[in-house]
């Protein structure tokens, strides 16, 4: 596949972006913390894992928003998902670089400055409890989860 061009003839190969060691660029990182609903969804998986129904309903925003932003999280290497039966589970994924590290130790920060924080956290364990928007989906990754602690 050829690299495209730009309009003055030059591959778009060479972006300047530089990546950080492990994954997306540094800029991409910063982005991420650039978005409160990013945010909001960061310290919510931050818990553990949440399938997109359950985001939907604790941050009480539209599906395809709140699948956006996952998708964003998960191209940038915030977020991995697990498949459990019919439904997906998205959980914080390891940091890839020390920037990344870095930007998760102060997501414990940046958090307190986001008013809507403390609500979704209450609405989170509550829907927890209560088994969640797909209970059998939750059932096998806690299953899941407890096998992989062993």
């Amino acid at each position: 596949m050829q690299p495209k061009k730009n309009g003055n003839g030059r591959s778009r190969h060479g972006s300047g972006r530089r990546k950080v060691k492990g994954g997306a660029s540094a800029a991409a990182l910063f982005r991420v913390f650039a978005d409160q609903t990013r945010l909001r969804i960061l310290r919510l998986l931050d818990d553990g894992p949440l399938c997109v129904g359950d985001l939907v309903e604790v941050l009480q925003a539209p599906q395809p928003t709140v699948s956006r932003h996952l998708a964003y999280l998960r191209r940038s290497g915030f977020v991995d998902t697990q498949q459990h039966g019919l439904w997906i589970f998205y959980e914080v994924a390891p940091a890839r670089s020390t920037l990344h590290r870095k930007l998760l130790e102060c997501l414990v920060t940046c958090v307190d400055l986001i008013p809507e924080i403390e609500a979704d956290v209450v609405r989170a364990r509550a829907l927890r409890r209560a088994g969640g928007c797909c209970p059998e989906g939750r059932r096998l990754m806690e299953q899941f989860l407890q096998e992989k602690q062993k």
